[in-house]
């Protein structure tokens, strides 16, 4: 299903492309997204794809993002269990130990360790992880997925750290605990520590998400 929904996207992509030197734009539940958050997001959640090209939409549109699009993609989400919505923004987003996704880069930052099967195999890259805060503040096993790693050690000490996260304040909807979802880059990086000047990429940010960086120093 994901990757028919890639191709999908992609065709549209390209024949608004061909067609206009306007970008196309894409809104899942009524939010502006990006085409990698269409592209990650999980099959079961899609419930119905409208694309829109009316004036009067594309004016609204204008009105609040700022720009004109060749056409809207509107994706409508629904959760796995068919019931509770999944949302990438509410009125009241979770909120981690008195803070916000900042505060729980920093808390992930300072429990994953670099897997020592990786160190010896010179293994580095980015894990790109996708998991929802439920409504009871929890992270949800069954919603938590890893969107790319570049080895399997990697992923599973992410995922390792995500379980263990202590309780969120939920996130709410119109006054109501709604499910929420976040996408957390975890960038892997390797340093001889003979030479202990290290740079990092300008882009640090994935979907506008600062990336967490975990350097091992060998030797």
């Amino acid at each position: 299903m994901k990757r028919k929904l890639f191709v999908f996207i992609f065709s549209l992509f390209a024949l608004t492309v061909a067609a206009t030197a306007q970008e196309p734009a894409y809104m899942i539940n009524g939010e502006r997204v990006t085409i990698e958050q269409v592209i990650n997001l999980s099959s079961d959640s899609i419930e119905m794809i409208e694309v829109v090209k009316n004036a009067e939409a594309l004016d609204d549109f204008e009105k609040r993002y700022g720009f004109r699009p060749a056409c809207i993609t509107k994706i409508t989400a629904k959760s796995v269990d068919g019931e509770d919505e999944v949302f990438l923004m509410v009125d009241e987003m979770p909120q981690f130990m008195g803070g916000d996704l900042t505060t729980f880069r920093n808390w992930v930052m300072e429990n994953v360790r670099y897997p020592e099967e990786a160190m010896n195999k010179g293994i580095e890259g980015m894990v790109l992880v996708r998991f929802c805060i439920d409504k009871d503040g929890y992270i949800k096993e069954n919603m938590t997925g890893i969107i790319k790693s570049p080895d399997k050690s990697l992923s599973d000490e992410v995922l390792r750290v995500l379980k263990s996260s202590p309780q969120w304040v939920p996130g709410k909807q119109k006054g109501k605990n709604v499910i929420v979802q976040f996408t957390l880059p975890v960038n892997f990086k390797l340093i001889n520590s003979a030479n202990m000047t290290f740079t990092f990429d300008d882009d640090q940010s994935v979907n506008g998400v600062e990336r967490i960086e975990v350097v091992s120093f060998g030797k």
